[in-house]
């Protein structure tokens, strides 16, 4: 059933146990219902008196006392009814459905066992083994998914009484399922060979699975099975090894046994008992001895193999989609060596077979991902297929360009000559790799985009993802924007303005709050207003529509462009002292709703939605909003003593909240909903206060940092936040003290094994970059993040390697700053 069980919203609900999804939450040990309709809510199969008699007898099933265990969608009422329909014979349309039904409620997405995943399980073993029915393969998989989680889950749910279960009755069914290697079935023999070398893993009878697999080989007539006895046991025996678990020694020894080749085994005779498939093995067997690293197998062997003409290319995973998969596979195989990553990838991207060059562009993008060194060394290889004739690998090439930023600019020419290639994702993404580079080149297809819809082969929204798979995604508008308006502010900012206009007057609500803008419209406004940012002084160009969006709901949104254009858009002054002034009347108004003890003096205060309710999506509280006009204000004017009376006004206005707030309930973390609720509006108000105290240093006054220092100190939970480091960077500015900030910069840059940087380290590392000496900075964490080859930001795709870039730069002039200090 691999690649057709989905849930009803067309999800795929194996998602966590299979590479290449993203990862789910894991579910408590007893989940309640989840949302939505259920199998609990489905009928049950229509049954006639000949299809009552069941194959699979099921004996017990009624002993169950179902409805009172759980499954994904609450009682598990529901399960008899389905293993009836499974284990009835004949022929049944809707059978596959209901084990589609069965496995989104009792596996789900996996993480734990859900109580009546373990009581089916039992019965799931005897439909399994009865020949005769249909779907048994697909139901062998479902059990491999049951016994693969017992390696995959974490404390508590491992020790949860349901998972003891399950395993307890996959161990019970050990004969049953030992005994589908000699199905009649090819499908059902390969769902059972996989399901075994995963349950050997925990098992406690680990070595009579290993030794049944290993028979299982000296008979088996299907070549493909023979390849995956080979790659699957390796697989296991690496994990079992790298785990310290029991099973390690007897799966490595029926590996040992399974990829020795017959010339090297003293109990066989060629003579009398000849392997027909030697010649065909021979890849499967040097892939599972390089997994468990023989120095004796090198990258060029298991090229070899896979190229030479013995190799059986139906049987082998590597060869699926025409050789699309081929250098992936490969790489794959040889695990973390970067050089043989890079050889195959070289010996692959000039293939003359089309799919074959596909996937060593795929295996190049995953390589630059992964590895810095990797981008200087294939960069030239992906760049000269900028002229392949598939359209598809130059579109490929063209964005792996993007990604690499400006590592080669020599290739500028040949991206400014794709802008015409008559595949327009190709032209798109020859256009960001332009921007990226800060060629004026790509301003005409940038400014066509601000024209446009969005269409799947054009400009898209920003993806975030992480892992180490490089995604071909659409390339993002908003910072090819970005990337473009840093360096050609004044020709990109008249079409940024019209863009804005037009966005403007078409996403006005039209009713309720005068100034209301729809919601659907606000991403687009969102990445207007940074584009606009990114052209600094050049975006005064744009005051008349700015004017407008101070004036909306959201004038946080114009905010971000004043702060950018400075003293170009001082005819805003007023204007946004007004803003402010409004959103201070608002936000008592708010206070004393709550807590009945606050106004302004001599201020009406008018009624607004009650606490925590906002009219509009998107909405920022009002006493934010105030700060965030006054720290534009001062942008345009550098008035520091207007923006300090806000920030007073603001102290005096919060006060019953900031009083409210506490360090959280045990641990630190918050007892309830509102007091999560609460927190985060506190972390809010500090991020906010921070950045207006920021940019005054010292003049701020010592004093207003007060709360916001109680605040970090009683919060160390929100360490790893952006609203920590704008605090810890506001307290440093203002007092001169820099020990607080350097412990917080410390934690967030010290990471544990396998931890990566997100953009909140990265944030952290750009103030420690901006301190200078002062920062003393972590000299070993810095330079490890030089000295290693492996990259270490999380994001996915372009991103990865861009924010890692940066990386290496920020830290770079810390250590500079280090170094200076000394």
């Amino acid at each position: 059933m691999a690649g057709r069980l989905t849930r009803s919203d067309g999800t795929d609900h194996r998602a966590a146990a299979e590479p290449g999804f993203a990862p789910v939450p894991e579910p408590v040990p007893e989940p309640g219902p989840g949302p939505g309709p259920g199998p609990a809510s489905w009928p049950a199969p229509a049954v006639t008196p000949e299809q009552d008699a069941a194959l699979a007898p099921l004996g017990g099933l009624d002993d169950v006392p179902w409805a009172g265990l759980r499954h994904a969608y609450g009682s598990a009422a529901d399960v008899p009814g389905l293993l009836r329909a499974l284990a009835r014979p004949g022929e049944d349309p809707d059978r596959g459905e209901r084990l589609d039904d069965l496995d989104a409620a009792v596996y789900h997405q996996g993480g734990a066992v859900y109580s009546a995943g373990a009581a089916v399980v039992p019965f799931l073993v005897e439909i399994a083994c009865t020949p005769g029915l249909p779907l048994r393969a697909e139901i062998v998989e479902l059990l491999g998914r049951f016994a693969a989680l017992q390696n995959e889950m974490r404390e508590p749910w491992r020790s949860a009484g349901s998972a003891v279960e399950c395993r307890a009755a996959l161990v019970a069914g050990h004969d049953g399922l030992v005994g589908l290697l000699d199905d009649a079935g090819a499908e059902v023999r390969t769902a059972a060979a996989a399901l075994l070398w995963t349950y050997a893993r925990w098992s406690p009878r680990a070595q009579d699975a290993a030794r049944a697999l290993v028979g299982r080989d000296a008979v088996e007539p299907d070549l493909r099975l023979r390849v995956l006895l080979r790659t699957q046991g390796a697989r296991a025996a690496a994990a079992a090894r790298a785990a310290e678990a029991p099973s390690a020694a007897p799966l490595m020894a029926a590996v040992d046994r399974l990829t020795r080749s017959p010339a090297h085994d003293a109990d066989h005779d060629p003579d009398t008992d000849p392997d027909p498939d030697t010649d065909g093995l021979r890849l499967a067997r040097l892939a599972a001895r390089r997994r468990l690293d023989d120095p004796s197998v090198g990258w060029r062997d298991l090229l070899d193999a896979a190229l030479a003409p013995a190799t059986p290319q139906q049987a082998y995973r590597a060869w699926a989609e025409d050789g699309a998969r081929l250098a992936p596979e490969l790489c794959g195989m040889c695990g973390d060596d970067t050089a043989a990553w890079l050889n195959i990838t070289r010996a692959l991207i000039g293939d003359q077979r089309a799919r074959v060059r596909e996937g060593a562009l795929r295996a190049a993008a995953d390589a630059m991902l992964r590895w810095r060194s990797a981008v200087p060394e294939l960069l030239p290889l992906v760049g000269g297929l900028l002229s392949d004739p598939e359209p598809e690998h130059r579109m490929m090439a063209a964005d792996l360009l993007a990604a690499a930023g400006t590592a080669d600019e020599r290739l500028d020419d040949r991206l400014a000559a794709a802008l015409d290639d008559p595949h327009r994702p190709t032209a798109v993404r020859a256009a960001w790799a332009l921007a990226r580079h800060g060629d004026p080149r790509a301003l005409p297809a940038l400014v066509r985009a601000l024209d446009e819809d969005e269409e799947e082969d054009g400009f898209g929204p920003s993806a975030f993802y992480s892992g180490t798979s490089y995604w071909f995604t659409r390339p993002p508008l908003r910072e090819a924007l970005v990337a473009c308006g840093e360096r050609h502010g004044a020709r990109l900012a008249p079409a940024l303005r019209a863009a804005l206009a037009r966005c403007l007057t078409s996403s006005r609500t039209g009713h309720g709050t005068p100034g209301g803008l729809r919601a659907d419209a606000l991403p687009r406004l969102h990445l207007l207003c940074e584009a606009l940012a990114a052209c600094g002084p050049a975006a005064a160009v744009a005051g008349p529509e700015l004017a407008r969006l101070l004036d909306s709901t959201h004038p946080q949104l114009a905010c971000t462009v004043v702060e950018a254009a400075g003293p170009a858009v001082a005819d805003l002054a007023p204007q946004l002292e007004r803003v402010g002034a409004e959103a201070l009347v608002v936000a008592a108004a708010r206070m004393s709703e709550r807590y009945r003890d606050v106004a302004l003096p001599g201020r009406p205060a008018p009624s607004g939605p009650p606490p925590g309710r906002r009219a509009e999506p998107g909405l920022a509280d009002p006493w934010i909003t105030a700060l965030t006009t006054a720290r534009a204000h001062f942008a345009v004017t550098g008035d520091g003593a207007a923006l300090l009376r806000t920030v007073d006004q603001v102290l005096a206005v919060t006060a019953p909240l900031r009083r409210s707030v506490t360090g959280g309930g045990e641990g630190g973390r918050p007892g309830s909903a509102e007091e999560a609720a609460a927190a985060r509006e506190a972390a809010a108000l500090a991020s906010a206060l921070a950045r207006c105290l920021a940019p005054l240093g010292p003049a701020a006054g010592a004093g207003r940092v007060g709360w916001t220092e109680r605040w970090l100190r009683g919060n160390e939970g929100w360490w790893r936040s952006h609203e920590a480091v704008d605090v810890a960077w506001a307290h440093w500015r203002v007092t001169g003290d820099g020990d607080l900030a350097r412990r917080v910069f410390a934690r967030l840059l010290t990471r544990g094994p396998g931890q990566s940087f997100s953009p909140v380290e990265l944030a952290a590392l750009r103030r420690v970059a901006e301190a200078g000496p002062a920062a003393r900075a972590p000299v070993p964490l810095l330079q490890a993040c030089l000295d290693q080859d492996e990259r270490i930001v999380g994001e996915g795709g372009w991103r990865g390697i861009v924010q890692d870039d940066e990386v290496q730069r920020l830290a770079a002039a810390a250590l500079g700053g280090a170094a200076g200090a000394g």
